[in-house]
């Protein structure tokens, strides 16, 4: 079952790029294994997460360049649909250097190319066109903004999809997260870290903070629903109808990267089959939960995700 049409959108995509070393150390040209790709960005891994999990969806990706071409290329060869946006510049790459000594692994992050003020109005007039194009029920905004892009465009993102009678899922972070607020999007997810930056805290949030936080968001309606995740917490949630709590199964971690985008693919997929809130958060903590027993180059995988989903405990209010 497909579920109803969801977009995503990659405002600022990557290129993933990822090698593997035997160790690193300063100032020594360093052997490495050939490079795998893979088309990253928030958005752009949470319609890869939708793809496995037996959904669809239509991913709106701002690319520019080479880099841009070849990002589109690898969705696409995935069965992804995609929407691509030409933006200024050349679309970033992203690098993680996977140590054999260790087993750790180390990711550098480029900050993609600088967008104009009537770049910036372009890429908002596209979205628009695209959310009301034809039947979108929810649309997943996740990642960073571009250089040069206003802190509060997400916000205005909000806005339009509103206007559209749609739904808006926001996964952000920083000053893009804050600025978004006013744009009442009907879901946030944040992770603890994110959760701490706005409370203002020196660290991540606790279990007690994040509470607190999800229920102010509601209160102050900023948002219909308010999910922050912990790792050993599962996820807290809010909403108009009250609170609850998913806590995840046990199992072995081998990289928290993709945990965030695999929850957020699950959970959308399961609001565009007009699953229960619980049910969808359930799905959510169970893919999250699939992620991060692989490699950081990977995302949850159907089976695994299908697998947990049974050992999940009852959430609890």
């Amino acid at each position: 079952m497909a579920g109803a049409p969801i977009l995503t959108l990659t405002l600022n995509p990557a290129l993933d790029v990822t090698v593997t070393t035997e160790k690193l150390q300063p100032r020594r040209k360093l052997r490495c294994t050939a490079p795998r790709y893979d088309a990253g960005g928030g958005g752009a891994n949470v319609s890869r997460v939708i793809r496995e999990l037996g959904g669809d969806s239509l991913a709106f990706i701002a690319a520019g360049g080479p880099t841009g071409a070849r990002h589109l290329d690898l969705l696409r060869a995935e069965g992804i649909a995609t929407l691509a946006h030409e933006c200024a510049g050349d679309t970033r790459f992203s690098l993680t250097v996977m140590e054999e000594t260790s087993g750790e692994h180390f990711r550098f992050v480029l900050p993609g190319p600088e967008q104009s003020a009537p770049e910036e109005q372009a890429l908002l007039a596209a979205i628009g066109r695209a959310v009301a194009k034809g039947g979108v029920r929810y649309v997943v905004a996740s990642g960073s903004l571009p250089p040069g892009v206003s802190a509060d465009f997400y916000g205005q993102v909000a806005r339009q999809v509103d206007t559209a009678g749609a739904r808006l899922i926001l996964d952000t972070s920083g000053a893009a997260l804050a600025a978004s607020l006013s744009g009442q999007p009907y879901c946030i997810r944040i992770n603890h870290h994110e959760a701490g930056e706005l409370l203002g805290l020196k660290g991540p949030a606790n279990a007690t903070q994040a509470r607190e936080l999800t229920r102010n968001l509601i209160a102050q309606g900023s948002t219909k629903i308010a999910i922050v995740t912990i790792a050993e917490a599962g996820a807290l949630v809010a909403s108009d109808e009250g609170e609850f709590q998913v806590r995840p199964p046990v199992v072995a971690v081998t990289s928290t990267v993709g945990a965030g985008d695999s929850f957020v693919g699950a959970l959308s997929l399961g609001f565009s089959r007009d699953w229960p809130l619980e049910q969808a958060v359930r799905f959510g903590v169970a893919a999250a939960a699939a992620a991060v027993t692989t490699e950081a180059t990977e995302l949850c995988s159907r089976t695994d995700t299908e697998k947990l989903l049974g050992a999940l405990s009852p959430g609890d209010g």
